[in-house]
């Protein structure tokens, strides 16, 4: 989060923001302050399209200073924070009313709220491309910075590069914060391994074998994160991290009750942080729920048509071209069900029911089509379908790129 003066906010207008003011926001009590949503586009080829929603200081928005949220994640929106943290409104348990927030931050502050990257919330991409790099330009006109993954990264990035160009834009920034931030991630991984073992998640036994065989018996500086092979160093990091996720502790508050069972959206946010990690692409669009937290009513409420008319949200947001979910029927770690319920929840026409396919005289699975997706399972298959089944994957994959019957 970086705090900036008002000019922030003209520049934004100056360069051509999509931007319109919210009048009835659904469910909401009276407001004694202006508030807008509207779109940015970013990106070297003019393709991302990033939600922002401003609120308006309750206090005195000409003089009073912006501040700057962005959510991490990586592939958090910001809107969740505005709507359960820190904005002047919480949603209620409904799902379909707001209460006033006493303790809002806009009380002295005007705050924008921008949905970064491409994929995550209500910004995404024109071409459907959402993945973003550590290539990707964040502010294409001014260079403000490149989009690198956790806040407590980017943040600072920001910062550092909105004042390396103070000369091009004058933009008065007093500082930043962040909150629970990745601000390395080999002392985030060196790190999480104490404090587990400090919490009393690790065995003793185990810690005291870890210390002499590992990190000559100094675990405080201890190199964890340079453990990555298959030695029984390297296999200790791997399984206390990933305990870190899947455990059944709340990883955002582990004295809090985990109000949903870990399971494949932890791993999956597991995979994007180790490829953080590892410097390779992220693709927030494979992120839906946050692990041991209750975003029911945020999700409802912000997914309802009224208010997402009342936020300028696009009824469909960018062309979608024709897809594909697949699942090996017997994989556990990504269970078909899971596949199955999210395709027939995104609220597609099914075009046809579902209805076994034949390959090589056998029953290959089962197919079913929506408008512009196909949902496929494959019988006997485990997480590496072209390992299980390589002549049913070899079918399935032909059939959608050639468009063939299934």
């Amino acid at each position: 989060m970086a705090a900036l003066s008002s000019s922030l906010l003209l520049l934004l207008i100056g360069v051509g923001i999509q931007a319109a003011q919210i009048i009835n926001l659904p469910g909401a009590p009276p407001v004694n302050f202006k508030q807008y949503s509207g779109y940015y586009t970013v990106g070297t080829t003019k393709n991302h399209q990033l939600h922002y929603w401003f609120v308006e200081s309750q206090n005195n928005p000409a003089t009073d200073p912006v501040l700057l949220w962005l959510t991490g994640g990586p592939g958090c929106s910001g809107l969740s924070a505005l709507l359960t943290e820190w904005g002047p409104f919480m949603v209620n348990a409904d799902g379909a009313t707001l209460s006033a927030n006493p303790y809002s931050w806009n009380l002295n502050a005007s705050i924008l709220t921008l949905e970064a990257p491409a994929g995550v919330g209500y910004s995404y991409a024109t071409n459907g491309v959402v993945k973003t790099g550590d290539d990707q330009v964040f502010f294409t006109q001014w260079q403000f910075m490149k989009l690198f993954s956790l806040l407590g990264i980017y943040v600072p990035t920001l910062v550092q590069t909105i004042l390396d160009r103070q000369t091009q834009y004058k933009i008065n920034i007093k500082g930043f914060a962040v909150g629970n931030g990745c601000v390395s991630s080999n002392e985030g991984t060196d790190s999480l391994i104490n404090f587990q073992y400090a919490h009393g998640m690790i065995d003793d036994t185990k810690w005291q074998k870890i210390k002499s065989q590992c990190c000559h018996n100094d675990t405080d500086d201890c190199p964890f994160h340079q453990f990555n092979g298959v030695d029984t160093c390297s296999l200790f990091v791997e399984t206390t991290s990933m305990n870190a996720w899947n455990g059944g502790i709340n990883p955002y508050n582990m004295y809090d009750n985990c109000v949903n069972t870990p399971g494949t959206e932890v791993s999956t946010r597991f995979r994007l942080e180790y490829k953080y990690r590892t410097g390779k692409e992220l693709d927030v669009s494979q992120l839906s729920t946050v692990p041991c937290m209750n975003e029911t009513a945020v999700t409802v409420y912000l997914n309802r048509p009224d208010v997402r008319k009342a936020l300028g949200i696009p009824t469909s947001l960018g062309p979608w071209a024709i897809s594909m979910v697949y699942s090996g029927d017997v994989d556990m770690a990504c269970n078909f069900l899971m596949g199955q319920r999210f395709s027939r929840k995104l609220g597609l026409k099914e075009i046809a029911a579902k209805k076994h396919y034949i390959v090589d005289g056998q029953i290959g699975g089962f197919h079913t089509q929506y408008d512009g997706l196909h949902f496929v399972t494959v019988r006997g298959a485990g997480h590496m379908v072209p390992t299980d089944k390589p002549s049913v994957a070899y079918h399935i994959i032909n059939a959608f790129l050639f468009d063939q019957k299934f």
